[in-house]
């Protein structure tokens, strides 16, 4: 069980709402991803499967308490799932969540498609209809969410996540710094100085607007949200490597520009 000191220190984390399968898929993809998050379950299986899993846990004595939901920090939360074995203990929670926390990213489990309209109505950001999401999509939802976003702007883009990790190409996305000294660049001379190891395929600027396949003439701006296409690796080590003005030079020696 999370200690009182663990609960208090949990911020920007993700709470998992059910410790069914789902939940359990859901839990050990974020610890291997180094994701903060909390389970919450009352079940006695479910309590003992998270606790051999070493998954942090907090048992509630009534997951429709919103109690329960202040227990595990829901104010300090940034995605709370609710993946109970029903429905209508996944609308509940939804409605409770989303008064609790206006900010909250919530994704909610739904059996049955009628129930879709009553979990947005509840305010569900996202639906997960079992048949046809996966706990790795559900990451993805919380992980890079603007990904996702440009994958859902159209419908024949539903199975390029898919047909991409066949090739081993996957679709990354990285925020840039205030003061990065990419700002400025135009999308070619990123393109360039990557020595063609991705390609950007869509911008999100700063003010939420997503630009898909932007000409290669757009210039990238403070806080714009790079969406490149190419070998996860060489992607995250050129970002890692050009995105700040100030990078470590020698281990032991501080910092130089």
């Amino acid at each position: 069980m999370a200690a009182p000191s663990e609960l208090a220190a949990l911020r920007q984390h993700v709470i998992i709402c059910g410790y069914g399968f789902l939940g359990r898929s859901l839990a050990a993809d974020l610890a291997s991803g180094h994701i903060p998050f909390i389970v919450i379950d009352n079940q006695q299986e479910h309590v003992r499967l998270a606790q051999q899993m070493g998954h942090p846990l907090y048992r509630g004595d009534d997951l429709m308490d919103e109690n329960e939901l202040l227990a595990v920090g829901i104010e300090r939360a940034q995605t709370l799932v609710a993946v109970l074995p029903d429905d209508a203990s996944n609308v509940f929670i939804t409605l409770t969540a989303r008064r609790l926390n206006p900010h909250l990213q919530i994704l909610a489990r739904g059996d049955l498609p009628a129930t879709e309209s009553k979990l947005r109505f509840a305010g569900a950001d996202h639906v997960i209809l079992p048949a046809s999401i996966s706990a790795q999509r559900m990451v993805q939802l919380i992980t890079r969410p603007t990904v996702l976003d440009f994958l859902e702007a159209k419908e024949e883009r539903s199975h390029l996540i898919e047909l991409l990790t066949q090739l081993d190409v996957q679709i990354e996305q990285f925020t840039l710094p205030l003061d990065s000294p990419l700002v400025g660049l135009a999308i070619a001379d990123l393109e360039g100085r990557g020595r063609g190891h991705f390609i950007i395929v869509a911008l999100r600027r700063a003010n939420g607007n997503l630009v898909t396949h932007p000409p290669l003439t757009a210039l990238l701006e403070p806080a714009d949200t790079i969406i490149a296409l190419g070998h996860l690796a060489d992607i995250r080590l050129f970002f890692q490597q050009n995105a700040y003005r100030y990078q470590m030079r020698y281990r032991g020696r501080g910092l130089s520009s």
